[in-house]
Parts: structure tokens; C-alpha cells; sequence
């Protein structure tokens, strides 16, 4: 995931690295380029999930994967 989507989120490093993992585990699960505009919204939709659930980086991953296929 390009780092500059995230620039303005206040996460730390160790949650950016997070949030990029499920971010681009999603895409490649999904087919989905992570240029494409589709991606932004998966993008906002991982950092929205992370900071409302704090949840470890299986949790985020099992919580995003049921938004997208829901």
C-alpha cells in the first residue's frame, strides 16, 4: 500500500505495518490493483476498523475480509 495514503492518520509504525499487511493480504485475495480507486476505500475501511476494534493483525484481517465479502 503506498505509504502516502496514510500520512495523515497518526498511526505508529508498528500500526501502519500492520494495517499495509492486511491492506495488501486483502488485495491479493481480492485481485484488487492497490492503485485502483476501489482500493482507497479498502484502505480507509482497514485504518477504520483497526482504530474502532484495536484488535492484533488476525482480528483485523477476519474483520475486513467479512465487510468486504458482506
Amino acid at each position: 500500500m503506498p505509504r502516502g495514503r496514510f500520512n495523515g492518520t497518526c498511526l505508529s509504525p508498528h500500526d501502519l505495518v500492520v494495517c499495509e499487511r492486511v491492506f495488501d493480504q486483502i488485495c491479493a485475495e481480492e485481485h484488487l490493483d492497490p492503485l485502483d480507486p476501489d482500493a482507497e476505500i479498502l484502505a480507509v475501511m482497514v485504518v477504520a476498523i483497526f482504530r474502532n476494534a484495536h484488535a492484533g493483525e488476525r482480528q483485523l484481517l477476519e474483520a475486513v475480509r467479512s465487510r468486504c465479502k458482506g
